[in-house]
C-alpha cells in the first residue's frame, strides 16, 4: 500500500448476493456478528472473498468457483426488471496532512438473456476525483489510461498503477481475509509453500508461523498460546520431508515435551489459526473469523477477544459468534454488534436500538441480553439508498 495513504474499510454492501437483496455491514474497529444458523453470516464472509478473488485473479474464475453466478444471485419472483449482483466497499481514505474523503468501489454483474459473457458494471467513486466507470468494455475515467476492459474480469487490477489511490484500494482489497478455521486441515502437514498469508482453513499455517518466526509477531502469538493452553512456551514450523509440520513446546515442572499438530487440541489449533490470522505479514486490511468460540474453552475465549481487540488499532477485526460466553466480554459494547437475521427469505443486518445499546454494562451484557431473547434491534435494517455506488453518506 502507498506509504503516504491509509485506507481504512467503512462499510460492505451486498445486492442480491445469496439471500441479502440490499444489506450493508457498517464496521467498527471491532464488530460482532450476532445471528441464528442460517440467518447469513457466512454468507458476508463468502462476500468478502468473492471481492478479494475477483481483483487477485478473475470475476469469471471467482464465480466458476462458486458454481457459477445463478449460484450466488439471489432469486427474485416475477418477471419485472431484475437488478444484477453486486458487491461493493466504502474506504475512509486519510491523505498526508490528516486530510480525509470517502471512496465507494465494486462490482456489479448480470447474465445476458442471449448467452455469452456477463454485462459487468465496475465503478470507483470518488467525490474528489480520480474516479472511474466501466460498462461492459466500455470505460470511462477523467484520467484516461489506456485500458480495454476484458470481459469476465475486473478492470481495476488492469488501470491500478496509473494512480496511486485505486492501487491503495486494490491492496486493501487484496487484504481482506476471511476465515473458517479447521483444526483438521491444520494438523495436516500439507506440503511447503511459498505463501505467508493465511488460507481460509488455517491449513497453510506452518507456511505462515515460518514467515513470523523470531520476530515480536511470533513472540506475541506465543506468549498469548501459553495463557491458553497451559506450560506452551514455543511453538514452531519445522520442515519435514517436503512438509511444513507445527511443532509446540510445553514445559512442565521436570522436562519439556513437544507435540506436532496431530497431538495437541482442536481449541489450541483454533487458537493459534486465530492468532496467526492477526498477525500474519503482512497484515491484513480486515479480518473476519466464523464462530471464534468452536472448541475453544471459555477462559481461552477471554484471551483470543483481547487479541482482538489489541489488534484492532491496526486491522478491522470481525468476529460472528452466537456464544453468551463471548458475547459477556467486556470488548463486547453495544455499538461495535450487529445482528443478522433471515426473515420472510431475506437476510438483513441489523444495528442494536439505541435504548439496548445504552443498556449495555458490566451485569446487562450482550451476552446475558442474548440468554434472555433482550437482544432488541432498531426498527430498520441497515441498508444503502439507491444505487450500490453512491456515495450518499459523505457526513459520516
Amino acid at each position: 500500500m502507498t506509504e503516504s495513504l491509509r485506507v481504512t474499510v467503512e462499510e460492505i454492501r451486498l445486492q442480491r448476493f445469496r439471500a441479502f437483496e440490499n444489506a450493508r455491514l457498517v464496521l467498527s474497529d471491532l464488530t460482532f456478528l450476532v445471528g441464528r444458523n442460517g440467518a447469513g453470516k457466512s454468507s458476508l464472509l463468502d462476500a468478502v472473498d468473492l471481492l478479494r478473488e475477483s481483483v487477485s485473479d478473475s470475476l469469471e474464475n471467482a464465480l466458476d468457483r462458486r458454481g457459477g453466478l445463478q449460484k450466488v444471485q439471489r432469486a427474485k419472483p416475477g418477471r419485472g426488471k431484475k437488478t444484477p449482483m453486486g458487491i461493493a466497499v466504502v474506504f475512509r481514505i486519510v491523505f498526508p496532512g490528516d486530510r480525509q474523503a470517502r471512496v465507494v468501489y465494486g462490482f456489479e454483474v448480470q447474465d445476458k438473456k442471449t448467452g455469452g459473457s456477463s454485462h459487468i458494471r465496475e465503478c470507483f467513486m470518488y467525490s474528489k476525483g480520480t474516479s472511474f466507470e466501466r460498462k461492459d468494455q466500455t470505460f470511462d475515467s477523467e484520467r484516461k489510461p489506456d485500458v480495454s476492459p476484458p470481459a469476465g474480469n475486473l478492470v481495476l487490477p488492469l488501470v491500478a498503477r496509473s494512480d496511486s489511490l485505486w492501487e491503495s484500494v486494490l491492496n486493501t482489497i487484496r487484504n481482506m481475509r476471511a476465515y473458517e478455521l479447521s483444526p483438521g486441515h491444520m494438523a495436516s502437514a500439507t506440503e511447503i509453500g511459498e505463501r505467508s498469508t493465511l488460507t481460509r482453513d488455517g491449513a497453510n499455517a506452518g507456511d505462515v508461523l515460518k514467515a513470523i518466526e523470531g520476530t515480536a509477531a511470533h513472540r506475541w502469538m506465543v506468549e498469548r498460546l501459553g495463557i491458553i493452553t497451559d506450560g506452551i512456551n514455543d511453538v514452531r514450523a519445522e520442515a519435514l520431508m517436503g512438509r511444513r509440520v507445527v511443532r509446540f513446546f510445553q514445559k512442565s515442572e521436570t522436562v519439556e515435551l513437544n507435540f506436532d499438530a496431530s497431538q495437541v487440541s482442536q481449541g489450541t489449533l483454533r487458537s493459534l489459526g486465530v492468532l496467526l490470522a492477526l498477525k500474519q505479514s503482512p497484515l491484513p486490511s480486515v479480518v473476519l473469523v466464523d464462530e471464534i468460540e468452536n472448541s475453544v474453552h471459555p477462559s481461552a475465549l477471554a484471551v483470543l477477544l483481547d487479541a482482538a481487540l489489541a489488534s484492532s488499532d491496526d486491522t478491522r477485526v470481525v468476529l460472528t459468534s452466537h456464544s453468551p460466553e463471548v458475547l459477556s466480554h467486556p470488548a463486547v459494547t453495544g455499538e461495535r454488534v450487529r445482528v443478522v437475521e433471515w426473515r420472510n427469505g431475506n437476510s438483513r443486518i441489523f444495528s442494536l436500538s439505541p435504548e439496548t445499546q445504552a443498556s449495555v454494562n458490566d451485569i446487562d451484557t450482550v451476552g446475558w441480553m442474548l440468554r434472555s431473547n433482550a437482544l432488541w434491534t432498531g426498527p430498520n435494517p441497515e441498508t444503502f439508498a439507491g444505487d450500490i455506488f453512491a456515495l450518499d453518506n459523505e457526513k459520516r
